[in-house]
């Protein structure tokens, strides 16, 4: 039987522009849920795999202090980001039967995600990260065990994650510094949780001007149109935080994405007979003197 996946992601605010095309990358992927609490009427493409719970910013932050049993301090919701690690916590009740639990974020487009974590890969390991370097906090699966879900609790600075205010980055380094070995509060649970750190090199640099494709549930790109990708990561092209600190990159300088008029430029209706591409022009229809013939011949 294959090992079950449900991924949860709080989020607030109007959703993202593409949150149409980020819903059938979801819907390809059959064999996985997602779980999303937040604060908008659920987007208009609709997939039965995606779960819409409303929640105001409010009272989830006070189901965060109820199920972590201290007062949180979060006053933004991009400081969410710092209680991921504790989703198998927080929301016990909803992911309970389920194999893996995972985290992550709405800026990624995947791809075919069980071709890279097929069932051989999660028998073998407890914790998935797309990174060698960090916990991936845009993906990371957990398996579902006490020891697992828990983990976070013996991570250096989980305290502060706590009462301070501003994101710490607690989900990406200090729980990478525990699982990998790097940290001086390593417990003996901790060691006991085996960890891949593999690179998915699915985040590409702000200034790599290439093209994404995504066709029938497979993701590649111009450049390897024989290798399918477990999903991109378009922080660099969306976001002027993580634009202006890339090298080279001139210091206040838009990400792409902000420079666009309209970053969608096609109707999401159409992904599902003809596919779709994405660049840092934006999310266009597929130009095929771009796409490889051969991207289909896998």
């Amino acid at each position: 039987m294959s090992q079950s996946i449900v991924i949860v992601i709080p989020y607030f605010g109007p959703w993202p522009e593409w949150m149409n095309f980020w819903v059938e990358t979801c819907r390809a992927n059959r064999t996985i849920d997602w779980i999303l609490f937040g604060d908008s009427e659920p987007p208009e493409n609709r997939a039965s795999n995606v779960r819409y719970v409303h929640s105001s910013f409010d009272d989830y932050r006070a189901l965060l202090s109820a199920r972590l049993g201290a007062k949180v301090r979060v006053e933004h919701p991009y400081k969410l980001c710092d209680f991921k690690p504790a989703v198998g916590v927080v929301h016990a009740e909803l992911v309970k039967g389920y194999d893996f639990i995972g985290f992550g974020d709405l800026d990624v487009f995947y791809g075919d995600i069980r071709a890279t974590y097929d069932d051989s890969t999660l028998r073998t390991y407890d914790v998935l990260s797309s990174h060698s370097d960090r916990i991936s906090g845009h993906l990371c699966l957990m398996r579902n065990r006490k020891d697992v879900t828990t983990a976070f609790r013996n991570a250096r600075g989980w305290k502060e994650v706590l009462r301070r205010p501003e994101c710490l980055g607690f989900d990406e380094s200090n729980m990478y510094a525990l699982l990998a070995g790097k940290s001086l509060f390593r417990s003996a649970n901790a060691k006991s949780i085996r960890s891949l750190f593999r690179e998915a090199y699915s985040t590409p640099g702000a200034i790599e001007d290439m093209s994404w494709f995504w066709k029938d549930g497979i993701l590649t790109n111009e450049f390897y149109p024989q290798h399918p990708f477990m999903y991109l990561h378009v922080m660099s092209w969306h976001n002027n935080r993580w634009f202006g600190s890339q090298p080279h990159v001139e210091a206040g300088a838009p990400a792409p994405w902000s420079r666009l008029p309209k970053v969608v430029q096609m109707d999401w209706r159409d992904t599902r007979k003809s596919g779709f591409m994405i660049s840092p022009k934006g999310i266009q229809p597929i130009e095929r003197r771009r796409y490889p013939s051969n991207a289909s011949e896998r």
